[in-house]
């Protein structure tokens, strides 16, 4: 049975089929074709081995499925006599680690001084990666709390608001005043309280937004061409632009309406108060 592929090349003969016959038909390579015949089946493709013979099997008439079965016991006892071979070569004497050299000599590592000493330093410098990506999620965290505004609880939001039309109806400009300032883009306005407040501002082009600032809170924003912002009162208010404080800024229990424009390079304040 160990030699069954010989039996494969005397039906083929005794039919007289050629292997080219069986080449042309099949479109297998001649090389494949007398490694089968040959018994080198390490020759053809691992993925194909099975495929190639079965149809060499279907051509000289024997039964496909039979070859095949030989073929895994063919494969099966040369995998055995190979293992049994390597098994032979190894060391009898305990369960020690083992690792193959090119040149086929097998060696012993586990327990020695450079084999622990090795497994050590693997272990600190995988501790350490692990201690700086703790380290660097950290930081991250944190740039993403200061970044992040807070959350407040509803009662926040209680705060009465003034809309355009009850600013018209119910109050009077008291004081307007143009002011020049110097500052680079980009630019960015920064609110700072030390009361309750409530704000409606409006950035550049986009939609107009209602807020309440916490006392001790405060809030960054940025614009490319205006910035609009009506406050409830200025009472404990502080503006900065670009880090430098707004000193024409005057606190009121009144609503107040801050304009500032990128392109003219100015502040305008209107400071209200209620229609007599």
């Amino acid at each position: 049975m160990s030699e069954f592929y010989k039996e494969l090349k005397s039906i083929r003969e005794d039919q007289g089929i050629d292997l080219e016959e069986i080449h042309i038909r099949t479109k297998i390579n001649l090389n494949y074709l007398r490694a089968i015949e040959d018994g080198k089946f390490d020759l053809l493709p691992h993925t194909y081995v099975r495929l190639f013979i079965r149809a060499y099997a279907k051509e000289i008439g024997t039964d496909p499925d039979e070859i095949v079965s030989n073929l895994e016991e063919f494969l099966g006892n040369k995998t055995e006599k190979i293992n049994r071979k390597k098994k032979d070569q190894l060391p009898k004497e305990g369960p020690a680690k083992l690792t193959v050299e090119d040149n086929g000599n097998v060696h012993s590592r586990r327990g020695t001084p450079q084999f622990i000493r090795s497994q050590t330093i693997k272990g600190i410098i995988l501790v350490l990666i692990l201690l700086f990506a703790i380290y660097i999620i950290n930081i991250i965290n944190e740039e993403k709390s200061v970044n992040t505004p807070v959350e407040y609880p509803i009662d926040f939001f209680n705060e009465k608001s003034i809309s355009e039309q009850e600013l018209q109806n119910n109050f009077d400009v008291l004081t307007e005043s143009v002011q020049m300032y110097e500052a680079d883009s980009p630019f960015d306005l920064k609110l700072a309280t030390a009361e309750l407040m409530w704000y409606r501002s409006k950035i550049d082009t986009f939609i107009s937004m209602e807020k309440v600032l916490p006392p001790g809170d405060n809030r960054l924003y940025d614009f490319s061409q205006t910035i609009d912002i009506l406050f409830q009162h200025t009472i404990g208010l502080n503006l900065y632009l670009n880090g430098s404080k707004l000193s024409s800024l005057i606190p009121s229990s009144n609503p107040v309406r801050i304009s500032l424009s990128a392109i003219d390079k100015t502040v305008t304040i209107q400071h209200f108060i209620p229609k007599s």
